[in-house]
């Protein structure tokens, strides 16, 4: 979409899963790096970060706990903090709503976290850390959405529509 509208967009990726998903567009820049490690000289000149790097949901997140902290949240907030340093304007945390964990009826900004799993406290601790630099010349904002479903370059029965899917396929 940004691409689509004119925008210059570079990806910064580890690429654990290939690379076959992206395109070959004009405005593209692509750098195969980890968050963990990468140079931060990669974020000078851009006018918005949004964050995307992440082992992507709970039950990925108990895989490897370690991996996940330090990607979900220590590499997250490196991100955030070069990109303050480096002159960004907006950083765009996409978290999970996932920090909320298990409560009743339906859930607001307002709604007290219980974050129950590793994937869900490293968002949360992620956020905690990343919502402090917010200021009149960098810009946070926090997205606690769900994962519903989502491209992806293999089938993610993880994702509350294909697992839907799945089980009418299965049971008819």
């Amino acid at each position: 979409m940004l691409l689509d509208r004119g925008h210059s967009v570079t990806v910064i990726d580890r690429f654990f899963f290939g690379r076959n998903l992206l395109s070959d567009a004009l405005n593209l820049k692509i750098y195969e790096a980890d968050i963990r490690t990468f140079d931060e000289k990669l974020l000078q000149g851009m006018d918005a970060v949004i964050d995307l790097a992440a082992l992507s949901n709970d039950p990925c997140g108990e895989l490897n706990p370690e991996w996940t902290w330090q990607i979900n949240c220590s590499g997250r907030v490196r991100v955030a903090r070069l990109a303050k340093k480096n002159g960004v304007k907006r950083y765009i945390f996409p978290s999970s709503c996932s920090v909320y964990g298990f409560q009743e009826g339906i859930l607001t900004e307002e709604n007290k976290t219980n974050p129950l799993t590793t994937y869900a406290k490293a968002n949360f601790q992620a956020e905690e850390e990343i919502l402090p630099l917010n200021d009149s010349n960098f810009t946070v904002t926090v997205i606690r959405q769900a994962t519903v479903y989502g491209l992806s370059g293999r089938m993610r029965f993880d994702l509350a529509i294909n697992g839907m899917a799945k089980g009418f396929f299965i049971n008819g």
